[in-house]
């Protein structure tokens, strides 16, 4: 071994104190094959077992019958549920801001919204699309429409005004790799929560706050995910209000999605709500509850109208005086039905038939809702349905030309639901029109003096040409005009008729 005169550099640590390069000569073997401490035990008990760097919780199942998990706890009654992101869809401009500010004026008061209950409570309104002083605005309508003083609003509601700073998720790229991560905006929105401690925090909006690709499903989850982290973890999880934009597509138009980008959107909320705007009448407004992952849907759409100053309320047209909804449109339909049926008249279930089909014959009646099919395409889709859920059926029947045709009719489960039952055999429409007694029917009705006259559902026309091949009557004759459809000559599927 050198002596440490040949390293000057070295004199020196000896100098301070520090033990000369002999004194660790003893541990020059140490694990070597011929030192005193070998073999492969050597100390092995003296370790710490390795650990996992992660791990999941475990969820007790064995005491779900005697320690049950309590029912899911919502802030709006059936809409908006606690301690997960419920998304509240709706095209620019139709109202979800307003909406997400009266839900949070009501939850504020422990106030009744749109004939629902709310749970009192602090709410927390972030808002990264309209500035201070239009919130400020549209408080004082709602505040006095719920008479409530603006001091006890300061108490329980606090407004962030974000529209400088929005961005609470954003997208980030380091060598070729995206990644996304919480802006300092989030941060401090989490430590507001921490002090404000609120029971709803409503978020305005999706594209103001989300700074990345929303058709990116993996961006998307991840900043859902990151959401769910803003809550407390000590004491009742708050329930959150996500405000997004839906798809241009979906503006009078229930086919298309009701909201814009990844399915991911959808996938990530545990409850989801859409507002749509009627298309002939944008003043007049739907909110339907699309996915609720807690239980069923037990909410009916809420038919809402625009008021002059902004707020949605309660369409009186289609609730009643206690802002409880009336029955369902489905419901309404049925009854319709249920007259024609009941007045022996034949709703077509062909809906190319130009007079008899149900869009033709069932609109014009009054308690028709109108308002539920503002169009026939949605009202056939509905009546498939209501045959599907055995609430209809077809009922085959002869016509005047002897043709075989079909035309709804209510099932027992139909007659029950509206709490009717069936008619009986007499006064049950027949299944052969075409036979003599029908004739001399006819007959007798076209001899009085309230003769039927051509109409909107198609009964009049058709009787005329039938009674026209028996007897003469030039005054019905020419009362009974050739148009495109039901012209004389062809029946009211506008095929030829046969002779009688």
């Amino acid at each position: 071994m050198s002596d440490l005169r040949d390293f000057p550099s070295l004199r020196g640590l000896v100098d301070d104190g520090l033990p000369p390069l002999d004194a660790y000569a003893e541990f020059e073997d140490v694990g070597s094959a011929s030192g005193p401490s070998a073999g492969p035990s050597a100390g092995a008990a003296d370790l710490p077992e390795p650990q996992s760097t992660m791990d999941f919780p475990r969820v007790s199942i064995s005491d779900i019958y005697s320690a049950p998990s309590p029912e899911p706890a919502f802030i709006w009654a059936g809409r908006v549920p606690m301690g997960h992101v419920t998304l509240l869809g709706a095209h620019g401009g139709v109202g979800k801001s307003m909406l997400a500010l009266q839900l949070a004026v009501a939850v504020c008061l422990g106030a009744d919204f749109l004939g629902a209950s709310t749970e009192p409570g602090r709410v927390l309104f972030f808002s990264g699309e309209d500035g201070g002083p239009v919130l400020r605005h549209r408080l004082g309508f709602i505040a006095h429409h719920f008479g409530a003083s603006p001091e006890r609003l300061a108490k329980s509601l606090t407004i962030l005004d974000a529209t400088d700073e929005p961005a609470l998720y954003r997208e980030v790229s380091a060598f070729g790799i995206k990644t996304g991560e919480g802006t300092p905006g989030f941060s401090r929105l989490a430590e507001i929560i921490a002090e404000v401690r609120p029971s709803l925090i409503i978020v305005d909006n999706a594209s103001d706050v989300f700074e990345a690709s929303e058709n990116d499903r993996a961006a998307v989850r991840g900043f859902m995910r990151s959401l769910r982290q803003l809550f407390p973890d000590e004491g009742a999880p708050p329930a959150m209000l996500l405000l997004a934009h839906i798809q241009k597509q979906a503006v009078g138009n229930r086919g298309a999605e009701s909201y814009s980008g990844s399915t991911a959107w959808h996938n990530s909320a545990r409850s989801r709500l859409a507002l749509t705007a009627d298309k002939d009448d944008p003043a007049r407004l739907t909110l339907s509850h699309d996915k609720l992952n807690l239980g069923p849907r037990t909410a009916e759409p809420l038919r809402l109208v625009r008021s002059h100053t902004g707020l949605l309320m309660v369409d009186e047209g289609a609730h009643d005086a206690e802002g409880a909804p009336k029955e369902p449109p489905e419901l309404a339909l049925l009854k319709v039905l249920a007259d024609f049926v009941e007045r022996g008249e034949r709703v077509s279930t062909e809906a190319n038939s130009p007079r008899t089909n149900a869009w033709a014959m069932l609109r014009p009646e009054p308690q028709f809702p109108k308002r539920a099919f503002p169009v026939a395409g949605t009202l056939f889709a509905t009546i498939r349905q209501m045959e599907r859920d055995g609430l209809i059926e077809r009922e085959q029947y002869r016509n005047q030309s002897r043709k075989d045709r079909t035309a709804w009719t209510l099932s027992a489960k139909g007659w029950e639901k509206i709490g009717k039952t069936a008619p009986s055999a007499p006064s049950a429409p027949t299944q052969e029109v075409g036979t003599v007694d029908a004739v001399d029917a006819e007959v007798s009705t076209a001899l009085a003096p309230s003769a039927p006259t051509s109409g909107a559902r198609g009964v009049g026309v058709e009787r005329a040409h039938t009674l026209g091949a028996i007897l003469p009557n030039p005054t019905l004759a020419e009362t009974t005009t050739p148009t495109d459809e039901g012209a004389p000559g062809t029946d009211d599927e506008g095929e030829d008729y046969e002779d009688l």
